[in-house]
């Protein structure tokens, strides 16, 4: 399925759905536009059985964040930032709490919004020519609460404060050990990894993913998700079919059969 605007095209093969951003004349730039194709794909796969969804841009761009070619029509129109800035963060918001488990890809810019949309990913993956940036304040302007909470726990506050004070660029590496991308693709390339990330997680349960999201979202300061939701996905648990199925195959010492 193609979303309307052909910036944002997604598919489906199985149990894994796949989200693209191809602008490479802009570095993958998203306007406003562009982040409401973006949210319609997410419900669309928000509603699907799919399983784990793939975020990527073309090669040597993931996203450089926000279009400026749409700077001076915003500062043109009244109100046009507010309504644009709430587009971004409902689909960050909606990407953040897609009930299947996310992965970012990451190759060359990934900055400003784009960065953003990588921290709503629950993993990221990234090639060495990866560029991590926050620039607002080069701007005069400041990152939203939630895209901050998200940066503050994916590389603390220290650290935080670094990126979002100075603007700083990070290479890959950095952004490795700073704990910006979970892993880091070697000499077998980007899309090596790409596929052992995605054999480990479809290896395992599915429901389970769903719950420890849940888990971690309250965790994380997720105000949507409160302690009772957080408690119930632990509970619940016990009583799933993919529990039933990995406690057999505990037992009976071989590999889960999740459905």
């Amino acid at each position: 399925m193609i979303a309307e605007d052909t910036v944002i095209a997604w598919n489906r093969d199985g149990a894994l759905a796949r989200i693209g951003i191809h602008r490479p004349d802009k570095r993958n730039a998203l306007a406003t536009c562009h982040w409401a194709a973006l949210e319609a794909a997410l419900d669309a796969i928000a509603a699907s059985d799919a399983q784990i969804v793939v975020l990527s841009g073309v090669p040597g761009a993931f996203s450089a964040g926000a279009d400026i070619d749409e700077l001076g029509q915003l500062l043109a129109t009244p109100g046009a930032f507010a309504a644009s800035n709430a587009q971004v963060q409902r689909t960050q918001l909606k990407l953040q709490r897609l009930p299947q488990t996310t992965l970012a890809v990451i190759d060359g810019a990934c900055a400003g919004g784009g960065l953003g949309l990588a921290l709503a990913c629950d993993l990221r993956l990234a090639s060495p020519r990866a560029r991590f940036a926050i620039t607002p304040a080069k701007l005069g302007l400041v990152y939203s609460p939630d895209d901050s909470r998200r940066l503050v726990t994916a590389v603390g506050l220290a650290r935080a404060r670094e990126m979002l004070l100075t603007g700083r660029l990070l290479d890959a590496a950095t952004a490795l050990d700073w704990g910006l991308v979970n892993q880091l693709a070697g000499d077998d390339g980007l899309e090596a990894l790409e596929q052992a990330q995605l054999q480990q997680l479809l290896a395992s349960s599915g429901q389970a993913r769903r719950g420890i999201k849940t888990v971690l979202g309250h965790l994380g300061g997720d105000a949507g998700i409160g302690l009772a939701q957080a408690q119930a996905a632990f509970d619940d648990a016990f009583a799933s079919s993919d529990f039933a199925e990995g406690a057999a195959a505990f037992l009976e010492k071989r590999a889960p059969r999740f459905g």
